[in-house]
């Protein structure tokens, strides 16, 4: 799955973005995020398939939710949407129909190695030759009545993990659907029917990503993880022994 992001980017980063993808940041100011939990709801830069440039809330809010307290529920589940079943689940069903397929990048996301000593091992994962990643993603526009206040969401589609991924996210054996630049433009495009851009969900080459483990600090209750020092590398002993057996 994928719970986790960076996402910090420069003002050359956000220009280049325009650039490759036709469209303008729509926005005064970024976030930051070293590494920020979709939990928490964070507001990050997502291009959509109406060509806007902008922040959107990580976790789905279907457009059809009455009140708010509904919706709060509902966004816990929808930070991740399983690729094959987009048309099958009701909370992403009205936004695929209506095209809404939306790209977010990100620097790099975060996954746990579970060992089999019991402990849990995070790594950071990112690009080997990029500035970041673009992942795939459907959005929504839901209207907070009692507030009258917009809410503009996304999910993060998920696809089985590639060997490498496999490893490290031993579990459930799944990661974020991850887009090259001519795929992304594809995954946006509204005359590109659904059956071509579900073929598009496939796992990422694990010879265009790399990754290392990293401390805890990335899950601290005293400590901040949102600063630089959350992605740096960290070995394990246990880890290099399993990783070559």
């Amino acid at each position: 799955m994928c719970y986790y992001v960076a996402s910090h980017f420069s003002g050359k980063e956000i220009f280049q973005l325009e650039h490759d993808f036709v469209v303008h940041w729509e926005e005064e100011e970024r976030a930051s995020y070293y590494a920020v939990s979709g939990f928490a709801h964070p507001k990050l830069p997502v291009i959509t398939s109406e060509g806007t440039f902008k922040n959107y809330r990580w976790g789905l809010i279907p457009s059809w939710v009455k009140d708010w307290e509904s919706a709060k529920k509902i966004r816990e589940q929808t930070l991740n949407a399983i690729g094959d079943t987009l048309t099958e689940r009701p909370s992403y069903r009205h936004a695929v129909k209506a095209g809404r397929f939306c790209v977010i990048p990100v620097n790099g996301f975060f996954e746990w190695h579970h060992h089999i000593n019991g402990e849990n091992y995070p790594h950071y994962i990112y690009p080997k030759s990029e500035s970041y990643f673009l992942l795939a993603g459907i959005y929504e526009q839901w209207i907070n009545k009692e507030l009258d206040e917009v809410f503009n969401t996304f999910t993060i589609i998920t696809t089985p993990a590639n060997p490498r991924m496999e490893w490290i996210h031993n579990t459930k054996k799944r990661m974020p659907a991850i887009l090259t630049k001519e795929a992304a433009k594809m995954w946006l495009d509204g005359n590109i029917p659904l059956s071509e851009k579900k073929e598009l969900l496939s796992p990422f080459s694990e010879q265009l990503m790399t990754d290392h483990s990293i401390g805890k600090l990335i899950t601290s209750r005293r400590e901040n993880p949102n600063q630089p020092a959350v992605s740096a590398k960290v070995e394990y002993p246990e880890l290099r022994a399993s990783s070559s057996s």
